[in-house]
């Protein structure tokens, strides 16, 4: 059986709570009108608050059930779509954590990741998250990554081992890095045959270009479409009976691992 996923990739301006979710729900919209069978759409990384880490970044921050929680709840059960998007969250203690949340098109199952693998400068602003996070969907099951979460094979590897068969991973990656970018996109879909989708930021903000290149991969690593424009909306059929037959002819990597040497 086939689904169609989306990554929705643009420029989102920086602590402009309302125009970014303003932007989204048209990016959803526009998304369903070309392709009204999309169950997934994903955003990029702090798509609702902007990505910088400079001061007042923390003063956007809210708890996971928050407003900007609460506006996304309406624009996915409304428009019968499942939504990734990032924001800043906040705990009951006052820590801070670069997070995403998944909703599900009824509004109801919903998953919060906090980014586990944050980057120096991130290290200044944020509290690295500590639990992997996979989501039982309609789809499959659904794995959370951000970022530069991509560049460590073990975090995707664990989600797989917990039942994955998509990622998606919201991203904010900067100029000069989009070699980094694809290649490990396509590694981690390749090495848990797996398919990724892995949606980053456009434009400017403070010294960081982001340079767009959102992609969805194939569980053979291949990028089955990726972003050209500064605003794209990119989508992908998800294929379970093509996935299962790479599992068990070439890509039978998951089945032949020897754990009786390595952990």
């Amino acid at each position: 059986m086939t689904h169609k996923i989306a990554a929705a990739q643009g420029a989102f301006h920086n602590g402009e709570v309302d125009q970014n979710l303003t932007k989204m729900e048209t990016m959803v919209t526009t998304c369903l009108t070309r392709n009204p069978d999309t169950k997934i759409i994903v955003f990029p990384e702090l798509s609702a608050t902007g990505y910088f880490l400079s001061e007042g970044i923390s003063e956007l921050a809210e708890e996971k059930d928050g407003p900007i929680f609460q506006a996304m709840q309406h624009m996915a059960a409304s428009n019968l779509v499942s939504i990734v998007y990032g924001y800043v969250e906040k705990d009951e203690r006052g820590n801070i954590f670069n997070s995403i949340q998944y909703i599900h098109a009824s509004g109801k199952n919903t998953g919060n990741y906090r980014k586990i693998h944050l980057t120096p400068l991130e290290r200044e602003v944020f509290t690295a998250g500590s639990e992997p996070v996979t989501i039982t969907t309609d789809i499959g099951t659904i794995g959370l990554m951000i970022c530069w979460d991509l560049a460590f094979p073990e975090l995707a590897r664990n989600l797989a081992l917990k039942g994955a068969d998509i990622l998606l991973v919201p991203s904010a990656w900067e100029e000069p890095y989009d070699g980094p970018f694809l290649q490990f996109g396509g590694a981690r879909a390749i090495d848990n045959t797996v398919y990724l989708v892995a949606c980053n930021h456009t434009g400017q903000s403070g010294d960081l270009n982001f340079f767009g290149k959102s992609s969805i991969y194939g569980p053979d690593g291949q990028a089955i479409t990726t972003a050209e424009k500064q605003y794209d909306i990119i989508t992908a059929n998800t294929d379970n009976h093509w996935r299962d037959e790479l599992k068990q002819t070439f890509f039978s990597m998951l089945e032949e691992r020897r754990t009786d040497i390595y952990s």
